[in-house]
């Protein structure tokens, strides 16, 4: 059994290793085949200056955000002799869960709906996390600041025992390369998915999946939230076949017939793109406008991004295209661990 003082030196260790630890969590990075990538050029309209003079402009759109922001170094600030001493630099909640998690955050947090969003959007790739958990269910959860919305540090599931669910941890880290954190399986497995074609790459994380719960109706298209003024592309190419429609809903918004009788619809965007008309074509990878939040249903700016087949009705575009995980690089993988490894840490204390 590891007696005291060495548990204490490992804490130490741990602690003046992530020193040189910063993150920050992204859904851009190198891209695979296929994908679209959005340049510096695309920035500047010839009118408007779209992005805050914060924009760095290199070879690839790279948002400024010190990595200080987002986990802020912290280590004991004294020799620790128990491990009850450490100050944990994160906020500790855990979480039975009984009814939705929105629910069993009431007596948790000050806005439980807004943490319960964050807390789903953790969860929503690979569990149901509106109606496919069970009473007595366990989350575990660290929040902190990230420079973002968004201030889950990582996050733990423990199903109860006897169901079917499985249990699982992610991370927020920011891969090399990319412009925001993005969350990881213990492995370095990226969480998200990131469509094969993107109508869009540079942008903070997706807010709202297909088929999500909102109130009286069903998500039909997802949320990818970015800065104003980010172009936006079209993935397939084809026909504009309307503009502006329901311009107080959808805000400024574009449709376009991608063949076989389907559409590609974009809405809430800051402006179509110059010289872009009903009639026009388009190439695949066009930009067709830039991220805004016009419209009465949106609260941010993002993008929303919907497919509709041929009888007008919305399909996953998770299942139109086809989409793909990264996974970190080793060298990334060694400075995740470590803060995977610290994470556990306070996880594992927060259960007991």
């Amino acid at each position: 059994m590891t007696n005291k003082n060495e548990f204490t030196s490992s804490i130490l260790t741990l602690s003046l290793l992530l020193l040189a630890v910063s993150f920050v969590l992204s859904c851009g990075g190198e891209p695979e085949d296929g994908e679209i990538v959005i340049l510096a050029e695309d920035i500047v309209r010839d009118d408007t200056i779209l992005i805050a003079d914060t924009l760095s402009l290199v070879d690839t759109v790279i948002i400024s955000e010190p990595d200080t922001l987002l986990v802020p170094d912290s280590t004991v600030t004294a020799v620790p002799v128990e491990p009850d001493s450490i100050v944990c630099p994160w906020e500790r909640i855990a979480l039975q869960i009984n009814g939705s998690i929105y629910a069993s955050l009431r007596d948790k947090a000050d806005a439980p709906d807004i943490l319960g969003a964050h807390i789903v959007r953790c969860m929503w790739w690979d569990s149901n996390p509106w109606n496919g958990m069970n009473a007595g269910d366990s989350l575990y959860i660290l929040l902190g600041e990230t420079g973002r919305e968004n201030q889950v540090i990582a996050l733990r599931y423990v199903p109860r025992e006897g169901t079917s669910n499985t249990p699982f941890s992610v991370y927020s880290f920011r891969m090399t390369g990319d412009n925001y954190p993005s969350r990881y399986y213990s492995d370095g497995t990226e969480v998200m998915k990131l469509l094969n074609y993107m109508p869009i790459t540079t942008f903070e994380e997706m807010t709202g999946p297909y088929g999500e719960p909102r109130g009286d109706h069903y998500h039909a298209g997802v949320d990818y939230k970015a800065p104003e003024g980010i172009p936006v592309r079209t993935c397939k190419g084809g026909q504009v076949t309307r503009l502006n429609w329901n311009r107080d809903y959808n805000g400024n918004c574009i449709e376009i017939g991608i063949g076989s009788g389907y559409s590609e619809i974009f809405l809430h965007l800051q402006g179509v793109a110059d010289g872009i008309r009903e009639g026009s074509i388009l190439e695949k990878g066009d930009i067709v406008g830039y991220v805004g939040s016009t419209g009465v249903t949106s609260t941010a700016p993002h993008i929303h991004y919907q497919i509709n087949d041929e009888n007008g009705n919305p399909i996953d575009p998770y299942l139109f295209y086809s989409s793909h995980r990264r996974r970190l690089s080793p060298s990334d993988m060694a400075a995740f661990s470590t803060f995977r490894d610290r994470c556990n840490v306070w996880l594992k204390m927060i259960a007991e």
